[in-house]
């Protein structure tokens, strides 16, 4: 027991969330699995969710952010590869990090990044943390659909007798890392222009609704 750390049990319990999955991610079987009981592990972590906390920032560590380019919207997209590619590592942490709402002292400092790239874009302060909010609410919920749909059973081919459509979406081969980069850079060009009602040189778009109608 002596040789047990924070390390050791972030470590461990990044492991049963990887292998188990959120639901069989217990004070319990991480005990278990560092051959302990759960009361030893209780001299180290307070509960459930500050391992959880352990568990979230041993994942934000393993994998360095891109450093910047001077870029502005290049930054952007390197961030969204950047936290997708945690996610899709490592599923069941993003998921236990919504179940106990879960902040590290790593986790803010980015979010405050993701908003300082969106204030670099030019957009006023107002719309840049629009932008930043709904961007980020966008690309997240489309890694997290993206690892639901490779879980997903898929219909029988029987069911596709009507949606000609349907099958041939399913069927498809795809690329899903150029399909995220393609949504990603869309996303971010399409509401920064909106925003600014221009498209650089090109004829303008209208302008976005007054801010009050926004929230409606």
């Amino acid at each position: 027991m002596a040789d047990l750390d924070v390390d050791r049990i972030a470590a461990a319990a990044l492991a049963v969330a990887d292998e188990r999955g959120p639901s069989a991610f217990t004070m319990r079987a991480v005990a278990e699995a560092l051959g302990v009981t759960p009361m030893a592990l209780y001299h180290h972590v307070a509960d459930k969710s500050a391992l959880v906390g352990l568990v979230v920032e041993a994942v934000i560590e393993e994998r360095p952010l891109p450093p910047p380019t001077g870029d502005w919207r290049e930054d952007i997209w390197q961030l969204a590869r950047w936290m997708r590619a945690i996610t899709t590592a490592h599923p069941a942490v993003a998921r236990l990090r919504r179940a106990h709402q879960v902040w590290t002292p790593s986790m803010l400092p980015m979010t405050e990044h993701w908003f300082n790239l969106w204030r670099q874009s030019g957009l006023d302060l107002d719309d840049a943390l629009l932008a930043g909010a709904t961007t980020s609410m966008a690309i997240l919920g489309l890694v997290e659909e993206e690892q639901l749909f490779r879980e997903m059973v898929h219909p029988s081919d029987g069911a596709f007798a009507w949606a000609p459509n349907a099958r041939l979406a399913f069927q498809r081969k795809t690329d899903p890392d150029a399909e995220f980069e393609l949504v990603v850079r869309s996303l971010v060009d399409g509401i920064h222009t909106r925003l600014t009602g221009t498209t650089d040189g090109r004829a303008a778009l209208p302008p976005a609704p007054p801010r009050s109608s926004r929230s409606s």
